[in-house]
This record gives structure tokens, sequence and C-alpha cells, in this order.
């Protein structure tokens, strides 16, 4: 069965098919104020990706924070069920997914059986999101690209007290200033934004095992820390982590 997930993000607009189980192709657009026509054109762009034909794609599942405006969808899910979906297809035991995406932090806590037993949201500061890390990187002339190369030549991690975007960056100008080395402020901002992540993590109680899905999963300078201040094993998400919510979209086209 060819089923495509398709996740509308605050950011980015993903798109996962799968044949059964299978990933044929993934396609990811920029978000835009055209939804509509992005996500039309998204869908014709992974089916060509996965080298199929639009008449052989059965369902159409969308998910994310504009998965309402996706007009070719067949069904819509909650993108936390989407989330627990995919975790438990690739790492079955592991308890907590951590999904960073552009504007919000989710954490997702599953049973046994991959069944959502809890779940809270971080939506109402862009703190520790995706957003936040572009603002920052933006103010020191710093690609989100670059982070991880930036980090590793760090001397120190340059304390960031203030956690709302706007704010930060005023004390980052503030370091600046001061004399304080790039790499170590980037550096600083991993730590705080890590902190934030790690407080929404301990929220849901001790667990054995997490996983960490969205853009800001591709940070090494960030999910290093993780694994430095949280307990339970870190299990990274074996795809590209940004399509977490996609796939299991995808996953769950196939059951309805």
């Amino acid at each position: 069965m060819i089923t495509l997930g398709i996740d509308v993000g605050s950011i980015f607009t993903k798109a996962v098919l799968l044949n059964d189980q299978r990933l044929l192709a993934t396609a990811i657009r920029e978000t835009s104020g055209t939804i509509a026509t992005e996500t039309a054109a998204l869908i014709d762009l992974v089916v060509s990706r996965g080298e199929i034909s639009r008449k052989d794609l059965e369902t159409i599942t969308s998910t994310g924070q504009g998965e309402e405006l996706v007009k070719e969808a067949d069904y819509l899910e909650d993108d936390v069920v989407c989330l627990a979906a995919a975790t438990r297809h690739f790492l079955p035991d592991t308890e907590l997914t951590l999904e960073i995406g552009g504007q919000s932090i989710t954490s997702v806590l599953s049973t046994p059986g991959g069944d959502v037993a809890n779940y809270m949201r971080n939506d109402k500061c862009a703190s520790g999101t995706g957003r936040f890390i572009e603002v920052i990187g933006s103010a020191l002339g710093v690609k989100m690209e670059e982070f991880d190369e930036t980090v590793s030549r760090a001397a120190k991690r340059v304390a960031v007290s203030t956690q709302c975007a706007v704010f930060a960056e005023s004390e980052i100008i503030s370091h600046v200033n001061a004399g304080e080395a790039v790499p170590d402020i980037i550096a600083g901002v991993c730590e705080s934004t890590a902190s934030i992540i790690i407080s929404q993590a301990l929220r849901s109680g001790p667990v054995v095992s997490y996983t960490v899905t969205g853009g800001v999963a591709l940070f090494t300078s960030i999910t290093g820390i993780l694994q430095e201040k949280l307990t339970g094993a870190y299990n990274p998400f074996p795809i590209d982590p940004r399509y977490a919510a996609a796939f299991g979209a995808a996953l769950l086209g196939q059951q309805e």
C-alpha cells in the first residue's frame, strides 16, 4: 500500500512516501503564506522522487500546525499520535520522544505498546526551538548549519541567562561588545537551548530511554548536552529527524 504523510510545520513542510513500511522518498520545503499551493507542489515532488504515478498513491494523511490546509488530504492526524507511531516503528523500546520544532517543544511519553500515555507542549514561547536558534545565529552572523562546527572551536560556554529570543539577542550583543568569542557564545546558546529541552523532558518523569526529533535534533552540539545531563539512554532517530511526524502520518494512513 502506497501512502503519503505530510507535516505542515511553522518553518518547514515535510512529505514522506511509503510503500507499506518501506521508505520510497522524502521532500521538504519552507512553509510560507501559500500553504495550499506549496503542499500540492510538494506532493507532486515526492511522488516524482518515489518514481510512481499519482494514481498509485492510495492515501494522503496530513498533520502539523497547518494540517487542515492540505486540500488533497484524505485524513488528518494529530502530530502527537504521528510522532508516537514513528517512534514505535523505528525505536519500539523508546519511552519518550522530544520533538523540537520551529516554534514549539513537544514531549510524547509512550506506553510499551506504543500508545500515547501523556504529552506536553510548550508553544507559548519560541525559546529552545529552531526559531530561537535562528534568531541568535542571525545576530551573530552564524548560519544554523554552521552551529556544530562553530561550537567545535569554542574554548568555553558563555552563560546565556535569558531564554526569551528577543531579550537573549540583546544579551548576546552585550557579550560581543564585552569581547567574548563568537564560538564561546554559540556554545552557551546551545547549552541554554538544551536546558530548556531538559526542563521539558523532566516534566515527564524518569525514563529509561528517549529520542529527539525535529530540526533541532540535527544539532549534535545540543543533543550532546542532553546526553550529558539527562538520565536514560539516548536513541538517535534513524532517519532525518525532521521527517518523524510525516513518517508517522504515512504509517497511520495505511491503517485507515
